[in-house]
């Protein structure tokens, strides 16, 4: 063969190889660009009866934090598992929802290890903290409307119950970074009750004695909440103090009182639509 034929047939050969480099290149699945957020959390994420919520039970709205959040990300696939009454070992087991009659899988199959953002609001469920902290509040204050009868009766209890909540949050934390390595997980925490020492009755009745006991077993439990966020590596995003000034007896309150606001839907003693609006701004502000 002539060394001209030869370097023809070479330089044939190698134009076909760069052909077939191309298609393959070609043929190689775009990059996915895609930002996945999980929302894991209890009824002060899932923002229960803002409109419009959820049909598995949880009464999960569109107009919650993590849905708020969603829409000022690029191009972000938003998985929100967040449920009214999970506790924290919700992340990790299934949700019986009794008045529902449902069951709800475990909140960390929303997390995958392509998850690039994870928020969770867990704690007051956990270890009976909300009956001892405040519905216990007003059903004693009908038997003595003068006095603190829920600090005596149960202020003893909620250092442990709050060394729980942390244990909790600790272990479920643990998980999910196990699950997705590469996630930058937030821990939120919760909103302010009351400030001073004089309640409002007919928003939130519990006495005027308790009102001290019932804010700083609330500010117990978001400290346990921040410290089991620091000692499992994640961010905690402090409610409470962006709260100040919209406590549940202020003309602009990030919690509803004792009925459903008609206006807003929003549920009695629970998350009104302000307060989400604020925490997605904390969580935007803090990514």
């Amino acid at each position: 063969m002539s060394l001209g034929r030869r370097l023809s047939t070479s330089v044939l050969a190698l134009a076909l190889v760069g052909v077939a480099a191309t298609a393959c290149e070609d043929e190689k699945p775009p990059p996915d660009t895609d930002f996945d957020y999980a929302a894991l959390g209890d009824s002060f994420t899932s923002g229960p009866d803002l409109p419009t919520i959820s049909t598995d039970g949880c009464h999960r709205s569109d107009h919650n934090y993590p849905h708020l959040v969603a829409t000022q990300l690029d191009d972000v696939t938003l998985t929100d598992v967040s449920c009214g009454g999970a506790r924290t070992d919700a992340v990790l087991e299934s949700q019986f929802i009794q008045a529902e009659g449902r069951v709800q899988p475990p909140q960390f199959e929303a997390v995958s290890a392509d998850t690039d953002l994870v928020t969770m609001g867990f704690g007051a469920n956990d270890a009976g903290f909300v009956i001892a902290a405040a519905l216990d509040c007003i059903l004693f204050a009908k038997a003595d409307p003068d006095g603190a009868p829920c600090e005596e009766a149960n202020a003893r209890k909620i250092p442990r119950i709050v060394g729980k909540v942390q244990d909790n949050l600790e272990a479920a934390l643990g998980a999910i970074a196990n699950r997705a390595p590469d996630a930058r997980i937030l821990v939120v925490g919760y909103p302010r009750l009351f400030e001073g020492s004089k309640g409002c009755p007919k928003v939130f009745p519990v006495t005027d004695g308790d009102v001290p006991y019932v804010q700083d077993s609330y500010d117990q439990l978001n400290e346990a909440v921040e410290s089991a966020a620091e000692a499992a590596g994640a961010e905690y995003v402090d409610v409470a103090a962006a709260s100040e000034g919209h406590d549940v007896c202020s003309d602009e309150p990030w919690v509803n009182g004792r009925r459903k606001d008609k206006e807003t839907g929003a549920a009695a003693y629970h998350p009104t639509p302000e307060e989400q609006k604020a925490v997605a701004e904390l969580i935007l502000d803090q990514l």
